[in-house]
């Protein structure tokens, strides 16, 4: 079963584990806490479908401009994410509504996968995370980051750590006090202290990043 992320007395548990597992992680924590109080997850109740091209919309763009993008194509589906309303729907009508020509592809690629492959579909929340980042990165215009937001805000599994991710990789800059930012084998290195709630760290990172932390909030 999935591990989901909570709340309450179990986040709190989760903090006080990285902070002692990594004390310079832990001035981040409590920078990011300090700023806009406790951090946690409540894994979505959208489908798989939905969240995986909501994943998608939002790469590399803003939240804002993300959440405008994602309206409209609800709207232009009639108000429910399918795999058949999407391939129903042409590719002229996806790129109206802001989606670039390379992420209206990946969500077709995306749709004819959950169509050719129903049962490995819907066992999706029940895979391993190795499993389920080798099913989904298989598919056309689909990466790790993607498969990584699906994983920890969807799914709410506990140990993801997207080290790609450019947020991610300010933020091990932040916690380290690095001259430049991050690499992604620097970030995998740094957050095997964090196992096994690299998901948390993560979200901390972000939140860090979001809310302007710099070296000065950390003394």
């Amino acid at each position: 079963m999935t591990e989901a992320i909570e709340t309450g007395a179990r986040a709190c548990e989760f903090e006080a584990e990285l902070i002692k597992a990594d004390p310079h992680l832990g001035r981040v924590i409590g920078a990011v806490i300090a700023k806009a109080g406790r951090q946690s997850v409540k894994p979505s109740h959208a489908a798989p479908f939905e969240a995986l091209v909501r994943a998608v919309v939002y790469q590399s763009v803003s939240g804002k401009a993300a959440g405008t993008i994602f309206a409209r194509l609800k709207a232009e589906l009639g108000g429910t994410f399918s795999p058949t309303k999407m391939l129903a729907t042409h590719r002229d009508a996806l790129m109206a509504v802001g989606l670039s020509g390379t992420k209206t592809r990946a969500i077709q690629s995306l749709a004819e996968w959950f169509m050719a492959n129903r049962r490995m579909a819907q066992a999706l929340p029940e895979l391993p995370d190795d499993e389920l980042v080798a099913a989904l990165t298989s598919i056309a215009g689909i990466g790790v980051w993607t498969v990584n937001v699906f994983l920890i805000f969807n799914l709410g599994r506990l140990d993801v750590m997207p080290t790609g991710d450019l947020g991610i990789r300010r933020g091990v800059q932040l916690v380290y006090g690095l001259k430049t930012i991050a690499t992604p084998k620097q970030v995998q290195e740094k957050a095997e202290r964090w196992r096994p709630y690299r998901s948390i760290a993560s979200v901390y990172l972000w939140n860090a990043m979001k809310l302007k932390i710099s070296p000065p909030d950390l003394k």
